[in-house]
């Protein structure tokens, strides 16, 4: 008996082994089968073993939704994002403070972000107290999390002040050139190191994806993650990397297990392209790194975003840098698409997400539009903040997150104004809720228009719950043309005749309640008197019985 317990548990380990190596050699861009998250029909939702999913409603529309006294409920996600700059590297950061304060705010999900190194402090050495803390703080004060986990380092200050000693990019040093990190270019130079990179300023430190030890370790951290915070009530999701890309820097990442690797990509694939190389190498990587986690937990939400919306706008430099552009989401195998909306690429880069998914897509098939970073403050005038939302908003969006709590903080004078925008957007949104996320985009039964030049309406409409119409500003208009207030008549269309009630919210209050009988293709008006431009106004329709 002796023998054969031996014989097995000899057996075990070498099969344990062979796998344990397999899974660290696995040959680069072979074939691999993807995981995404669970997408649960709504007649079952009640059935989830799980405290958050994804449900796809009788209309077809996937939406997200958390558990609430044991059901499930629709949850739409108005986030801030905090993290590093902001709180982390303040003495004896009061957590409890920041996530009331946010709830103050209107809030319901904090973007907290973290580091690789603060999950695993050092390799194999897992250590989840921060994160722990961080959870159970949002749990007491009624706020969800969702973790924004840097992969990488940046030279001001991820995952700390100084981050050349991070132990990741010191898996494989040869002849002190660190074979672990990108080698970037910049004005005929190259970087073989992170000291030397970091101490130069301005190029982030970017990981070889490809390299067989930091690919693995990513991979066994992120099931470590996903296992530890399966059960969570309060973490919903997490964004896999930062501002991610294949590079950031002249052309290409001169390490050599780089050039390896793309003359083994050269010889499966029978193809030269280096920047093809590139996208395919990029998602391959995110596809693994989405997989492992739902493997383990598939109902939590995962997304990235990409700098600075750069490459969902097109730019071609950074799309030929990095390996991403708008389709990165979908051939990558994230759930959410992340985008960042900021005036510089914010417009031209839902432009090319529209162009790649379209209002359909957004809708009805993964990733699902959830906006990562919409600016304020100092990021985007109020203006450009408004229209950003409710571009997100007319596309059927699941939510979004606003970069960043620094810029809305209560104890900062200057975030007065910034604070007062947001907290009107969450208030017009929280009113709002049940139409925004189950509406599909484009009017119902009532089409609302206005006659004021510079002005635009979009719709969602729900059969059940009728028709939310938002009008705003959709960009910003110059300060010398701008027009800050005046009437604004809404005229409403019907499709079916019949007395409607009308609900309009502006700056987070209700400003019109009213009943009124509308006749099928003859429009009715609403006049609003010295209406303020600058604010969105959200006009509720629905059909009373």
């Amino acid at each position: 008996m002796l023998t054969l317990k031996y014989s097995l548990l000899f057996f075990f380990l070498i099969t344990f082994g062979a796998l344990h190596s397999k899974t660290q050699d696995d040959s680069f861009m072979e074939k691999v089968s993807t995981k995404s998250a669970n997408i649960t029909d709504y007649r079952y939702k009640d059935t989830i073993p799980s405290e958050c999913s994804l449900v796809r409603l009788e209309n077809g529309k996937i939406v997200f939704m958390t558990k609430q006294s044991g059901e499930m409920k629709p949850f739409f996600i108005k986030a801030i994002e905090t993290g590093f700059w902001d709180t982390r590297y303040e003495e004896n950061v009061d957590y409890n403070s920041v996530f009331s304060d946010m709830v103050d705010i209107g809030a319901n999900v904090a973007y907290v972000m973290i580091h690789w190194d603060d999950l695993e402090i050092k390799d194999n050495c897992f250590n989840f107290s921060f994160t722990d803390k961080i959870e159970s703080i949002a749990r007491k004060n009624g706020i969800k999390i969702k973790w924004v986990l840097f992969l990488h380092a940046q030279y001001n200050g991820v995952p700390t002040p100084d981050c050349t000693n991070s132990w990741t990019f010191h898996l494989d040093d040869r002849d002190s050139c660190n074979y672990t990190m990108q080698w970037p270019k910049q004005n005929g130079k190259i970087y073989k190191n992170i000291k030397t990179l970091v101490d130069n300023g301005g190029i982030r430190p970017l990981h070889v994806y490809g390299h067989k030890d930091i690919f693995y370790r990513i991979i066994r951290m992120l099931k470590k993650l996903a296992s530890h915070y399966k059960e969570s009530d309060t973490v919903i999701g997490v964004q896999i990397g930062n501002e991610e890309g294949f590079s950031f820097l002249d052309e290409s990442d001169y390490n050599p297990v780089t050039a390896g690797l793309y003359e083994e990509w050269k010889v499966k694939t029978n193809k030269c392209d280096y920047a093809q190389f590139k996208r395919e190498a990029m998602n391959w990587w995110w596809k693994q790194f989405t997989t492992a986690f739902h493997e383990i937990d598939p109902y939590k939400i995962l997304s990235t975003n990409l700098d600075a919306g750069q490459a969902e706008a097109g730019d071609k430099n950074r799309v030929e840098m990095t390996g991403t552009s708008a389709s990165f989401y979908k051939e990558g195998n994230l759930d959410v698409i992340g985008t960042m909306l900021y005036i510089q690429w914010g417009y031209d880069a839902l432009l090319g997400l529209d162009e790649r998914y379209n209002e359909h897509s957004y809708n009805f098939s993964l990733p699902i539009l959830i906006p990562s970073e919409i600016g304020i403050g100092n990021f985007n005038k109020p203006e450009d903040f408004n229209s950003f939302v409710i571009h997100t908003l007319e596309r059927g969006a699941q939510g979004f997150g606003v970069y960043c709590y620094g810029e809305v903080r209560k104890e900062l004078p200057d975030s007065v104004s910034a604070r007062k925008v947001l907290k009107n957007m969450f208030a017009n949104i929280s009113n709002n809720e049940h139409l925004i996320y189950s509406g599909l985009p484009g009017p119902g039964d009532v089409q609302c228009t206005v006659s004021e030049a510079g002005l635009k309406v979009s719709h969602l409409n729900s059969e059940k719950e009728g028709t939310l119409a938002m009008i705003y500003k959709p960009i910003l208009v110059e300060e010398e043309n701008k027009i800050s207030s005046g009437d604004i008549e809404i005229h409403l269309l019907a499709k079916v005749s019949g007395k409607y009630s009308i609900k309009i919210y502006q700056s987070g209050k209700i400003i019109k309640n009213k009943d009124i009988i509308i006749t099928k293709d003859r429009p009715a008006s609403i006049l609003l008197e010295e209406s303020k431009y600058i604010d969105p106004i959200f006009v509720n329709i629905s059909m009373k019985k």
